[in-house]
């Protein structure tokens, strides 16, 4: 049922991309009375819920709450699952039942690590703790061999073809020069999140001292590596992948093949989510904002986007980094040249959401409010400049600010660094375009879709679509 709950949801969302599926003949039941009939199997004394399925069940119904824009049952039925595997000792395959066979023993791996994934997610777009730990997970990954060679009986050997290589990866079984497995990308994936949490942990120290506890963990961690230091690594690890995770071509409807395409894609977002999270520590100014922006708008833009519709809802908090960091330079002190250039980054960005919103009732008229937010805007732009100032001659210090209070509904912005005309002789434009800086009302950023004010929030990096 929670399975059903999930694939009803992404199936309502668009996420098909062949014509070997119906949407309308998987859109009913609706998602929601699966989820109530999962909901219902579980026991009220939660200590009776024993064994594996219960534990898999609270993990899908908490994706399954992520799709469906239920973010407090995300929280309860993430919780109700480390309640479960904290009681069946699933952190430590030491504790495993000794009768479980290879496929369930690969099982949980797989689930173990799903959803260590999902709590480094969960935390970085909805704040929170991060309940999973890899220092305390002895675990170990999922083999890197499809299903067809993980049987009861053991693990097979896939045929050697010419595209094989040879790895190793942990302590799972060592097979050489074999074809790649799709899981070969998926554990890669989960690479970067063991990365994202303790970038995360860097990051959540500059709050830290503010409980009024006394410091201890400087005397643990070295200082903290910029974004520069940290995606060199990361990005020679990519590189290092076999080109099948590299690449995201169209889709085919050939699921041995879409699969490395999906790979691909969730590894390229997952890289966009490191970096956003890495650049949230630092103070970076409106170009580099900007540039930034553009470049993870640029990756987005070149996956196909069935593999972005099979993603999902999830995709749109990884947008929602995106529209946090434009929002915070259309907070600031704007030029013309950084607000145009912002804008067309707003409209890439809408484009981007209108290609993903077709089904996705999460994200229903997300471009269309974007857009119009930009109208807004561009309007409040073009009043303003109707307006006849006089500019006095700059202060000593070289500042050139006017002030003038009058509410928005009167059409004059109430902080504006008018232009002023020709800029004089020997003056170059860059002096030109500081001299001529504003600041939007922030009555006009009340409708921004991504949250602005973080100063009240647990969460360092809100990525939340709202």
């Amino acid at each position: 049922m929670a399975v059903c709950a999930l694939v009803s949801g992404r199936a309502r969302d668009g996420a098909l991309y062949s014509t070997r599926w119906r949407r309308e003949e998987l859109i009913e039941p609706p998602s929601e009375a699966f989820y109530a009939a999962a909901k219902d199997s579980f026991p009220r004394d939660l200590a009776l819920a024993r064994g594996f399925n219960y534990m898999r069940a609270c993990a899908i119904l908490a994706i399954a709450s992520i799709q469906n824009g239920q973010i407090k049952n995300l929280q309860k039925y993430s919780g109700m699952y480390h309640t479960l595997t904290t009681m069946e000792g699933l952190h430590d395959e030491k504790l495993w039942p000794k009768d479980i066979g290879t496929i369930e023993t690969e099982e949980r791996r797989r689930l173990f690590w799903s959803i260590y994934t999902l709590d480094i997610y969960a935390s970085i777009v909805w704040g929170g703790i991060i309940r999973h730990r890899e220092a305390h997970s002895l675990v170990r990954y999922p083999s890197e061999l499809d299903d067809e060679f993980i049987t009861p009986l053991g693990y097979g050997v896939p045929s050697i073809s010419p595209e094989s290589i040879t790895r190793s990866h942990g302590d799972t079984p060592i097979v050489s020069r074999q074809p790649v497995s799709w899981m070969h990308g998926w554990n890669f994936t989960t690479d970067l999140y063991r990365i994202l949490e303790h970038v995360v942990d860097g990051t959540r120290r500059r709050f830290s001292t503010a409980n009024g506890t006394t410091e201890v963990w400087s005397m643990f961690s070295p200082a903290s590596m910029s974004e520069p230091t940290v995606m060199e690594r990361v990005l020679s690890m990519y590189a290092a992948l076999p080109p099948q995770f590299r690449e995201t071509p169209p889709t085919t409807g050939d699921m041995s093949k879409d699969l490395f395409g999906f790979q691909s894609a969730n590894i390229q977002a997952t890289l966009q989510l490191l970096r956003m999270v890495l650049l949230s520590a630092e103070e970076i100014g409106v170009d580099r904002k900007c540039d930034v922006a553009g470049e993870l708008l640029s990756v987005f833009s070149k996956v196909p986007v069935e593999y972005l519709k099979a993603i999902s809802s999830p995709l749109l908090h990884h947008l929602g980094g995106i529209g946090y960091i434009l929002g915070s330079v259309m907070e600031g002190s704007l030029s013309d040249a950084s607000y145009q250039r912002v804008r067309t980054l707003l409209l890439e960005m809408a484009d981007l959401l209108h290609r993903l919103e077709t089904g996705l009732h999460r994200s229903a008229g997300a471009s269309q409010r974007l857009r119009s937010q930009v109208d807004r805007i561009d309007g409040y732009m073009r009043t303003s400049r109707l307006v006849n100032f006089s500019v006095p001659p700059p202060p000593p210090n070289g500042a050139s600010v006017v002030q003038v209070n009058m509410k928005p509904e009167a059409m004059v912005p109430p902080t504006v660094y008018p232009h002023a005309g020709p800029p004089p002789v020997g003056h170059t434009a860059g002096v030109e375009d500081q001299m001529m800086q504003f600041q939007l009302p922030p009555e006009l950023l009340t409708d921004w879709p991504w949250p602005l004010d973080n100063s009240h929030s647990e969460s360092f990096m809100p990525l939340s679509f709202e």
